[in-house]
């Protein structure tokens, strides 16, 4: 006999010893037999536990009602029985009930998994019809109904007792349920993804839209579906209602950009696409999924801002590039590739509201920004402008061309009244320079060489690198080693070779150029980077150069001052008139005697600051108890400026181990205070000094008594009378151009 048949011949036995008739029940009841309640529970139990059992008769189908409503009769009768007896053998039969109860509660997780089976299978079985009427509306309505039953009822499923039972159950109704979900889960999402973007559309909420495409999209091409065709067909409907829009863009060079569609077109043209701030867009090329066009355009200015617009649609794009910010009338060449962008910054007291700055742009430089302002202006042009609150003007500028270098460019601002310059700010001498390319280096000259960063320059702005030793280096035809090579090389030697740029390069200095540079004497040098520091209206300078050859003295403003010639040994004087409360730049530019005039600013800058070395301010004291006794004031020196208010430098204090201040109050006693002496000491601030005056001990100040008043001691307000020691790095002594009076102390 097979074993199935076995269990159901033992569960055949078992339930006909289990069947018990209404008047037996009765009559055990009658006669109170609880021992026989309690075998018949068991035995009922026994039975139900293997109908529900895919060891016993279940078959994860068949709700066996019977044996459970049999079994909850026979454990209804023994608790009836059992709740007559007393508490401790109420406890004794109640133990013996367990099992039968966990059989009942097993039985109603059985039975209702069932019915849930029942459901989910009802819902399936609604689905397979909608899918073989080929109607995606009636399959999507069918497909939520049927999930949405699956998922609530598929908990039941998991309540059932034993992993066979179980798996029974779900083998039978989850499997195929799912099975299904699988199939036509992407079919579903596409279809709802296509309908959503439809009414994207309608509403104008094209980003939602496009989402939804994209996303539909990347599922059919993912898999394969039923409705495959019919479902791209109603997707490329909708794809053809989105209006063509750029979605993403990137720079690929300096003249090449990538524009990515929303959605594919069949062609473009050039002239579809514009662009802003002089970029000119040259030819459109469609990729094969007509999703991308690469652009080619003119030369893209580092770190200026670009939009390109194309049937109504626009992206922005920044360029990479660092900007460097000077000053006007800096002394500091700048020396910069192409492809860098500067911002110079010119300040005219009282400017703001009613003047008007020019800006005088040289051939070769490109203006991008006025005060922040997008502009595109390109040399040899001036355009009047506004400054801003603070009376300053500050462009951003570069090269015109990536392709061309700038040399030797000067940009003026200058204010005007009644259409009369009356102010001009210089820049310092601003080179661009192009990056050299590939081939032979024919007798160059040498324009700039800049050792610390690898590089020269010759004089048609070629912009040579060194790349360590990989390359060969000769000195007139003689190998050398790098930093000989750097060390011999030097401006107007004449270069020949071979470059690479990205490998190696041979460089030869044909021809040294010697010469004696242009120097101003020691005594003219700057002790601070404001410049030279100068009282009067009158300088003679001297220096050295070249012998035999022409010093030429030009103004910032270009105008021409003078020459003189160099004796036999190099020695030059030169005497002129400065402008007092101001800055004077002077370019001085040496060539050989006898040549015509040369440009003024080919050659190098001289600053000269006129202004007087004069006190400001004092402090007063912390105190009002008529004693300096451990008081500290501080003392500002007053900055240089201009007729017009404007500062154009500070000086600083220099002082003296022996300095003294000789003060005298208002009785007429007079007193001198010395550094380092009773405890007094003099020190210096950032734009001036301070004293500490010494501690008065036993009514003796620390003070030196010059004169002796009416009252002794000091009194009432104290007069500066002189100030000793305090000198600026040019050796001016401090002028009290003003009575200076402390009041509190």
């Amino acid at each position: 006999m097979k074993k199935n048949n076995i269990k159901l011949a033992i569960a055949s036995t078992v339930a006909a010893t289990a069947i018990i008739s209404p008047v037996q029940v009765s009559q055990v009841n009658a006669a109170n037999n609880i021992d026989q309640l309690m075998v018949n529970v068991q035995n009922a139990s026994t039975v139900l536990k293997w109908a529900i059992s895919v060891e016993g008769s279940a078959d994860g189908v068949t709700q066996p009602w019977e044996q459970y409503n049999n079994a909850k009769n026979a454990l209804a009768s023994a608790e009836k029985a059992i709740s007559s007896l007393s508490f401790s053998e109420q406890l004794k039969y109640d133990a013996k009930l367990t099992e039968a109860k966990l059989q009942l509660k097993r039985t109603q997780a059985y039975l209702d998994a069932i019915t849930a089976s029942n459901k989910i299978k009802e819902r399936t079985s609604a689905l397979s019809t909608a899918v073989l009427l080929n109607d995606l509306d009636q399959v999507e309505k069918a497909y939520h109904e049927m999930t949405a039953e699956f998922r609530k009822q598929t908990i039941l499923l998991d309540r059932v007792y034993g992993q066979s039972t179980r798996d029974k159950i779900r083998n039978t109704i989850k499997g195929p349920a799912e099975k299904l979900i699988n199939e036509l889960k992407n079919e579903v999402t596409v279809h709802m993804l296509t309908k959503e973007a439809k009414e994207d559309i309608r509403l104008s909420r094209q980003a939602n839209a496009l989402r939804n495409i994209n996303e539909a999209q990347a599922i059919l091409n993912a898999n394969i579906l039923k409705w495959e065709s019919s479902l791209q067909t109603s997707l490329n409907g909708v794809i053809n209602l989105l209006p063509v829009q750029i979605s993403s863009i990137s720079r690929t060079s300096d003249t090449t950009l990538n524009l990515k569609l929303n959605r594919p077109v069949t062609s473009v043209r050039t002239s579809e696409f514009t662009a802003d701030n002089g970029l000119v867009i040259t030819n459109a090329v469609l990729s094969k999924d007509g999703m991308t066009v690469t652009l080619t355009t003119s030369a893209q200015t580092p770190s200026l801002k670009y939009a390109i617009k194309y049937k109504g649609s626009s992206v922005s794009f920044s360029v990479p590039g660092s900007i460097a910010t000077i000053q006007m009338e800096s002394s500091e060449t700048q020396h910069r590739d192409t492809s860098e962008v500067l911002s110079l910054k010119g300040t005219f007291a009282g400017s703001y509201g009613y003047n008007t700055i020019k800006i005088d742009i040289p051939t070769g430089l490109k203006v991008l920004s006025i005060n922040g302002i997008e502009n595109n202006i390109s040399g040899s042009k001036s355009v009047n402008v506004l400054p801003d609150k603070n009376g300053s003007v500050t462009i951003t500028f570069t090269a015109s061309s990536l392709s061309s270098s700038a040399l030797d460019k000067v940009i003026t601002f200058s204010k005007l009244e009644n259409s009369r310059e009356v102010e001009t700010l210089t820049s310092p001498k601003l080179n661009f320079y192009t990056p050299a390319k590939t081939g032979t280096i024919s007798s160059k000259k040498v324009y700039y060489v800049d050792v610390a960063n690898n590089y020269f320059v010759t004089t048609d702005g070629a912009k040579y690198i060194f790349k360590g030793n990989s390359n060969t280096y000769k000195n007139e035809g003689v190998a050398v080693s790098l930093n000989t090579f750097k060390d011999a090389l030097d401006i107007n030697d004449t270069i020949t070779g071979n470059y690479q740029p990205n490998s190696s390069s041979n460089f030869n200095i044909s021809t040294n150029y010697y010469s004696v540079p242009l120097l101003l004497d020691s005594e003219f040098s700057y002790k601070s980077s404001s410049g030279y520091r100068m009282i009067g209206n009158e300088i003679e300078l001297t220096g050295s150069g070249q012998p035999n050859y022409e010093v030429f003295f030009f103004k910032s403003s270009g105008s021409y001052m003078g020459k003189v010639k160099m004796n036999s040994t190099g020695k030059w004087k030169f005497k002129t008139s400065i402008e007092q409360n101001n800055i004077t730049n002077i370019y001085m530019v040496q060539q050989e005697a006898g040549k015509k005039t040369p440009t003024y600013n080919s050659g190098s800058l001289f600053k000269i600051i006129e202004g007087p070395f004069n006190l400001l301010s004092i402090t007063n004291g912390k105190t009002d108890d008529q004693d300096l006794s451990n008081e500290e004031l501080t003392f500002t020196i007053a900055p240089i400026k201009r007729t017009n208010g404007t500062i154009v430098g500070q000086d600083q204090a220099v002082i003296s181990k022996n300095s003294y201040i000789t003060l005298k109050d208002e009785d007429g006693t007079t007193v001198k205070y010395t550094n380092n002496l009773k405890g007094n000491i003099f020190s210096k601030t950032t734009n001036g000094f301070k004293i500490k005056f010494g501690k008065t001990i036993d009514d003796t100040i620390a003070a030196e008594i010059m004169e002796a008043g009416t009252v002794e001691g000091l009194s009432g307000p104290l007069q500066v009378v002189s100030i000793s020691g305090i000198k600026n790095p040019y050796n001016f002594d401090l002028v009290l151009d003003s009575d200076f009076v402390i009041n509190k102390y």
